[in-house]
């Protein structure tokens, strides 16, 4: 028996009668209109179905989706977050700032998890750094803490670029949900995005390490040239530089939505990497401009927390000091300045970082929308129709 391809039914659709009896006529019924009373119910209006996935297998990338049932998909315009339309950039820093507040616990439980990570595995290498250097003597341990300063600065901004791309990977997930109006836990994020770990972590050492190399090859070009009295090789290493920054801030914009993807449709690192070429064809502008007010809005929560925590550090620290008649100089304001520093940034980076993750989240699906008719797609969700055809 088949089924008609809408979900109101027809006049092709058999009733139900008893095992061995025949089949009786149907009288023809204008579609849309009820059945009379006494009617037999169709068999694909005795179950609700599934709700589907938000964004996993809602067609190949850039087909045209076929029209939504928009009979119950209208009066869920705005199910979540979002409306179901193409987005504004008010839009999407009201969806980002609507993310947080309706699932607080989950967004700010996984970027305070990532943040101590971070935080436990720094302080662990340098205790034992610190070790290191106090083991040696004179001019030894003067060499280990300065090779020792060099590789926690390198690794912190490894580290950064790593849980930052990992973090916004998760968290896309919670996103995309909260746009269909659902509101998943902390647990449920886990246990579908972990297995996106490696791949996210990829993706990160995929985009940092070619600039890195390129970068100090052209650094050490320039410092090179001048130093051997050649100022025109120097001008020229200098020039290359610049071109690289701008190069690099493009090929960024056009990657920039690699992240969600792989997440969000579940793609290889290369695969995600061309999906954000894709749907940032045409929309540099638009994206950048979206990520420069992110930026703006982000960096100035991050420097009032920033200048805060600093100015009640060092009252701490002379505070300290006064009281137990210390030295301003000794390790007791130290600990004091540079402990509550930390403690803000750790602060900051737990309240910017989830905002910046869903605001990249809602980009991508904008780029969808606008794209591939994504809305369509995700009013189906909403509906219980099924999104992949």
């Amino acid at each position: 028996m088949t089924q008609p391809a809408g979900g109101n039914g027809s006049a092709a659709t058999p009733g139900w009668s008893a095992p061995g009896s025949p089949t009786p006529p149907e009288a023809p019924v204008a579609p849309g209109a009820a059945a009379p009373p006494g009617s037999p119910v169709p068999p694909q209006a005795q179950y609700a179905p599934p709700q589907p996935p938000a964004y996993a297998g809602s067609g190949a990338p850039g087909t045209a989706l076929p029209p939504a049932h928009w009979s119950s998909a209208l009066t869920a315009h705005k199910p979540g977050i979002i409306p179901l339309r193409p987005l504004g950039l008010g839009d999407m820093i009201e969806g980002g700032f609507a993310a947080m507040r309706r699932n607080p616990r989950t967004f700010f439980g996984l970027a305070l998890l990532v943040t101590l990570a971070v935080v436990v595995l720094l302080g662990t290498l340098g205790a034992l750094g610190y070790l290191a250097a106090t083991t040696f003597g004179g001019s030894a341990s003067d060499a280990v803490l300065a090779v020792g300063a060099v590789g926690g600065l390198s690794l912190l901004y490894v580290l950064t670029a790593v849980t930052g791309v990992v973090l916004t990977g998760m968290l896309s997930y919670p996103v995309g949900e909260a746009v269909l109006g659902r509101k998943p836990t902390t647990g449920e994020v886990w246990r579908h995005t972990r297995r996106m770990i490696p791949r996210l972590t990829g993706l990160c050492l995929l985009m940092l390490v070619p600039v890195v190399v390129v970068f100090g090859g052209l650094v050490a070009l320039v410092v090179l040239a001048f130093s051997r009295g050649s100022d025109a090789g120097g001008v020229v290493a200098l020039l290359a530089v610049l071109v690289a920054v701008g190069l690099t801030a493009y090929l960024t914009i056009r990657v920039v939505l690699a992240t969600p993807a792989l997440v969000l449709e579940d793609l290889g690192v290369v695969a995600s990497l061309k999906r954000s070429w894709r749907l940032t064809e045409g929309r540099f502008w638009r994206t950048l401009g979206v990520l420069v007010v992110t930026g703006l809005l982000v960096g100035i929560v991050q420097q009032v927390l920033g200048f805060g925590f600093q100015f009640a550090g060092m009252a701490l620290g002379f505070g300290l000091v006064s009281t137990t008649h210390g030295d301003p100089n000794g390790p007791l304001f130290a600990l004091a300045t540079v402990g509550t520093s930390v403690l803000g940034a750790g602060l900051a980076a737990l309240l910017t970082q989830p905002f910046s993750a869903a605001v990249s989240a809602l980009l991508y699906t904008d780029a969808r929308i606008r794209a591939e008719g994504f809305d369509l797609a995700l009013a189906r969700a909403v509906s219980g129709a099924p999104v992949g055809l």
